[in-house]
């Protein structure tokens, strides 16, 4: 399944997606187009997405998270599955930034911030962010700005996105998103081995793993190879079959599903690059593991 960018969708359908740009920063207010019950997304950029109205659940690493109203999520840079409800759409505002703008942020913020007994960061890639009235009433403020004839100046924008994050970080009940944003604050690079382990599992492309990474496709590769001893091609065919072992091995999901979930392009790609790595077709490997476990 193709996984797309939620970003770069965004920036190029401006007629769905009404849009303020301050430097690399994005807001965006719009009703999802979604028309498939599940997609695959991925994101390059940081999001913040809060629910107006209505209900999408988000998957990854085994986990989800169900978004419905005034409800908020901050999505690291990462891959994602989106799951539709039937019959219910979702309206929500969307704020992208990169990793500088809120590292800078974070630092000039940082002494009216309660740092001490801080929680170990979380390492999923996707953290509930609470709401609060405070923030309700940010969100809602935002949404005039979209039908302004003259748009807002970029200086106002950035100190909206700077607000946002204040009232984020200084509520109490976000403490898990103050602890993951402390933890990156002197950080110059999210390490290349956090970007794989946690989407390698996704049909993204090695641009597409670049980007997310923040690195060319050179200075990836070459990290790459530095850090694992072994080309990206290759080492994502490794986890990815590995992956698909453990779920013929433990669940009952058909081929297909175990193709998809596991990163591959398609459930013949699938069977074709397993059965070349172990000489037998996945159904021939789950009926021969069947088997042992009865003999």
């Amino acid at each position: 399944m193709e996984v797309a960018n939620t970003y770069d969708f965004t920036v190029t359908h401006p007629d769905h997606f009404k849009q303020l740009a301050a430097k690399d920063m994005l807001f965006a207010f719009y009703k999802c187009p979604q028309l498939d019950k599940h997609v695959k997304l991925f994101t390059h950029y940081n999001e913040i997405v809060y629910t107006l109205r209505g209900r999408k659940t988000l998957h990854h690493g085994g986990k989800s998270w169900d978004l419905t109203d005034n409800e908020a999520m901050f999505i690291r840079r990462t891959a994602y599955s989106q799951q539709m409800h039937h019959m219910i759409g979702w309206e929500v505002l969307a704020f992208y930034f990169q990793d500088d703008f809120l590292r800078n942020a974070f630092m000039e913020l940082r002494q009216y911030l309660p740092l001490s007994h801080l929680p170990a960061p979380p390492t999923d890639m996707l953290i509930e962010i609470k709401v609060s009235d405070t923030t309700r009433a940010f969100f809602y403020g935002i949404i005039p700005y979209f039908s302004q004839k003259i748009p807002p100046a970029e200086n106002l924008l950035e100190l909206k996105f700077k607000e946002l994050l204040f009232n984020l970080l200084t509520d109490p009940a976000n403490i898990n998103f103050l602890s993951y944003v402390n933890s990156i604050s002197d950080q110059v690079k999210t390490p290349l081995w956090e970007v794989m382990e946690a989407n390698y599992m996704f049909n993204l492309s090695i641009p597409d793993f670049a980007r997310i990474a923040q690195r060319s496709v050179a200075v990836f590769k070459r990290e790459f190879y530095g850090y694992y001893q072994t080309t990206p091609g290759r080492w994502l065919t490794r986890k990815r079959l590995e992956s698909a072992r453990h779920l013929l091995d433990k669940s009952k999901k058909n081929i297909g599903e175990i193709s998809a979930e596991s990163g591959f392009e398609n459930a013949s790609h699938f069977s074709r690059i397993f059965k070349e790595n172990y000489g037998v077709s996945p159904l021939q490997y789950r009926k021969k593991q069947t088997q042992l476990i009865f003999d």
